[in-house]
């Protein structure tokens, strides 16, 4: 016995959808973790030496940090000191932008919001980020 297997109707080229159409996810960034974000610092944040990496404070923002290090653990790029270095700054930085008062949480941004902080390109990168992100 054989069934048919119900496939989505295709999208143009290089289109792709989503196979469930779901709302929009809002999440707000709480404030004990915005306090948290603040109170940890940017050595603590960056995971440089001069950091804590007990700090109470990752505890709070576990949520938040959890999958931005799922992302950079699945890039396909050279898993070098440099890389790995770059990745912290980045994921540092995204952690601050959450942590101001009208950024709300990367889960909420859109793409209008993600371009100015990546860019298309390294140098749109590199001109939108803070000097202390790795390149």
């Amino acid at each position: 016995m054989s069934a048919a297997i119900s496939q989505p109707a295709p999208m143009g080229p290089g289109r792709w959808s989503p196979p469930v159409t779901r709302p929009r996810l809002r999440v707000v960034v709480r404030a004990e973790e915005a306090a948290a974000i603040t109170e940890l610092g940017l050595a603590t944040l960056r995971r440089l030496k001069a950091g804590d990496p007990a700090a109470p404070g990752w505890r709070v923002i576990a949520r938040l940090v959890r999958p931005l290090d799922t992302v950079n653990a699945g890039l396909d790029s050279p898993p070098t000191p440099h890389r790995r270095r770059a990745m912290l700054d980045v994921v540092a930085w995204l952690l601050t932008r959450c942590a101001q008062s009208d950024a709300g949480s990367y889960w909420d941004w859109t793409a209008h919001d993600w371009e100015p902080l990546l860019g298309r390109s390294v140098a749109e990168f590199r001109a939108g980020a803070p000097a202390w992100v790795g390149d």
